[in-house]
């Protein structure tokens, strides 16, 4: 079994934790595995990679830009937090695959600045993952592979007034506990869940404190248990929830709070099964569609203000 020095890890950091080209790498193979790397200054890299049994892994870059964090551990109970400041970070976890079951995963990644990118992959198991990153131009995404736990957050924060743009967060989650929940402010954000098969769950927010705008949110779950919820303030929002088999539920809000006319769409299809949608718009110019096929169907839409537009289609083709 080969496990790296913990004392050896650490005047590997030491040496590099302030100057100018940092960088840094740490391999454990078996047993009770452990690494915790700080490093401050530019142009840092930290890799990793471990490979069985209890896992755990630190990163920390801090104040410098162009910081890059690779994470990579396999079997048994993992875990890995990851945390840059500074502008063009990258960071990047995989977890699991080792078989069988994947054990314990969870994943935490924070990046404050801009045009940042953060992946977290699972791969299976007891599967968390929740990435948060400030700034703009930023891209978080995570995959958590076929059954066991999942959930997954992430959080791309900013407004009073607009700090955060650009923005574009995806989960996917192939089967079994399932959740997701993102949470985007400011303007031109991007917010995609797929979920496929038992749990579900999704719930997706773009806006408030203070202004959003053009941002666009889509949820689309496959089989199971089911239910989306999005919320959107201000205007020109979009928001699409589609569902297929099994206990459904959709509910949409959309509110314009004064400033301009709102011109948010809402758009909910659902096929097969239990079903029922909800949608509520405030403000002006809105549309709202809800499709329906046949099973349990339910249908209600509220739209408050002026010239909006509202299709409901029940039991179609």
């Amino acid at each position: 079994m080969k496990k790296i020095s913990f004392l050896a890890a650490s005047l590997l950091v030491a040496g590099g934790a302030f100057a100018q080209g940092n960088t840094q790498s740490s391999t454990s193979t078996g047993n009770a595995n452990s690494v915790t790397v700080t490093q401050s200054g530019s142009s840092s890299s930290a890799v990793g990679t471990q490979l069985g049994n209890s896992n755990a892994l630190t990163q920390s870059q801090s104040g410098g830009s162009s910081n890059s964090a690779t994470s990579n551990q396999r079997g048994d109970s993992q875990r890995a937090f990851q945390t840059q400041v500074g502008s063009s970070n990258t960071a990047s976890v995989r977890q699991g695959d080792g078989m069988p079951l994947d054990n314990g995963n969870l994943s935490t990644q924070t990046q404050t600045g801009n045009s940042n990118r953060a992946s977290a992959q699972q791969l299976s198991g007891a599967n968390t993952s929740t990435q948060e990153q400030t700034g703009t131009t930023n891209e978080a995404t995570v995959f958590q592979s076929g059954s066991e736990g999942n959930v997954a957050r992430q959080r791309q924060r900013a407004s009073i007034d607009y700090s955060a743009q650009d923005n574009k967060a995806s989960i996917s989650q192939l089967g079994s506990g399932n959740n997701a929940d993102q949470d985007q402010r400011g303007l031109f954000n991007e917010a995609t869940a797929i979920q496929d098969g038992v749990g579900n769950r999704s719930a997706q927010t773009q806006g408030v404190i203070v202004h959003s705008f053009n941002g666009r949110a889509f949820v689309e779950q496959i089989g199971n248990g089911n239910s989306a919820s999005q919320t959107q303030v201000y205007d020109n929002q979009n928001a699409r929830i589609e569902q297929t088999g099994n206990n459904s539920v959709a509910v949409q809000e959309q509110a314009s709070l004064v400033d301009f006319q709102a011109g948010n769409s809402a758009y909910i299809d659902q096929d097969g099964d239990s079903h029922f949608a909800r949608q509520r718009q405030l403000g002006a110019a809105n549309q709202a569609s809800t499709y329906q096929g046949s099973n349990g169907n339910s249908s209600d839409v509220l739209q408050v203000g002026n010239n909006n537009v509202s299709v409901v289609k029940q039991n179609h083709p």
